[in-house]
């Protein structure tokens, strides 16, 4: 239930509810870039319908390549599922382990029927530091419920921010309207906070038309274009910074790069671009993440050599939709990194 109140800022640290908060982050494990859902809390599958890129182009109208997934992913399957690398003295050490983390309310508007909260996270130990950002947002509406939590991970190396993580969900008071999908969004432009939300209700305004979705993604359009605005103008503070969705362009290599939790990231590095950064997003990134969706299982529960086994079979599988992409970029290599920084395992996809 959202409580009634007004509008404050506060500069408290709060390890109280530190658990809690990790827990909420951690628990969404299919936030890559934004992934919008339409479930209700007894749903136990979800099918993950579309990737899709979205762009701007110089005449400033937006652009976006969709590639149909398909592919429904079990809850519940996903979490009986035992992992190989417990009680293993061969396994990677636990990262969370001697982590201390402290949470920070920035900012905490609670109204009857909205909340929205920005929250300063840091982790850090004797040789650790690292400081990201989360966004919290919750509507109560006549005919639905809505929630959004956006991960913003910073750039420890250059300041600024790094990636935008999203996970929304929109759970329809009438059964009828429930349509237990998700489509996934990946923005390829340097975009503020504010713009970047704009941008996804841009996009779901397109995916609506015509479609099972019309309902949901029209709601979802609407808290979005409202978020866009709140964030605007109650938080210009954190509304500076502007990065992309997925991929990164550093040292003449061009990636694509998807979360699956907030430890396990995949990278999909083009050794050899052959055209600009945002015609590979185009031509790659959607058909890849359709097949780390499909390894999810494999990555999260397996670790870093089964989990490039997984890609790699599927990229043998989906050949047909990743010509495009080779020709483009005639080298690709994969890698799994944890915590967006420490290289577990790589392999050359082609």
């Amino acid at each position: 239930m959202i409580i009634s109140g007004g509008a404050s800022v506060e500069g408290r640290v709060k390890k109280v509810g530190a658990v809690f908060l990790l827990a909420l982050l951690l628990s969404l494990q299919f936030g890559i870039v934004q992934e919008t859902k339409a479930l209700t809390e007894n749903a136990t599958s979800i099918t993950f319908r579309r990737a899709v890129v979205a762009w701007y182009d110089e005449r400033g109208r937006l652009q976006m390549n969709v590639i149909w997934v398909n592919k429904t992913i079990d809850f519940a399957n996903l979490t009986n599922t035992s992992c190989p690398c417990h009680n293993s003295s061969s396994c990677t050490s636990n990262l969370t382990t001697n982590v201390n983390v402290s949470v920070v309310t920035l900012y905490n508007m609670t109204e009857k029927h909205e909340q929205l909260l920005f929250l300063g996270i840091n982790f850090y130990n004797e040789s650790f530091n690292y400081t990201m950002y989360a966004l919290v947002y919750k509507a109560e509406r006549s005919q639905y419920n809505f929630t959004l939590v956006t991960r913003i991970l910073t750039d420890k190396i250059h300041g600024g921010y790094w990636i935008y993580l999203t996970t929304m969900n929109i759970a329809p008071n009438d059964e009828g309207r429930v349509v237990p999908v998700g489509d996934t969004i990946i923005t390829a432009d340097n975009l503020t906070l504010s713009e970047y939300y704009w941008t996804l209700n841009k996009v779901l305004m397109k995916l609506r038309r015509g479609d099972e979705t019309n309902w949901v993604w029209g709601r979802t359009a609407y808290e979005l274009r409202h978020l866009s605005h709140l964030v605007r103008l109650k938080l210009s503070e954190y509304d500076q910074y502007r990065t992309i969705g997925v991929s990164v362009s550093m040292d003449s290599l061009t990636a694509c790069e998807f979360m699956l939790n907030p430890l396990i990231y995949i990278k999909f590095i083009c050794t050899q671009p052959e055209a600009p950064s945002w015609v590979i997003v185009g031509a790659c990134c959607a058909s890849l993440y359709a097949i780390v969706i499909g390894c999810t299982a494999a990555c999260v529960l397996s670790g870093g050599a089964a989990c490039i086994a997984c890609i790699a079979g599927g990229v043998f599988g989906s050949w047909a939709s990743l010509s495009g992409c080779y020709g483009y970029c005639p080298s690709m290599q994969v890698c799994v990194y944890a915590l967006g920084f420490i290289k577990v395992k790589c392999g050359t996809l082609w």
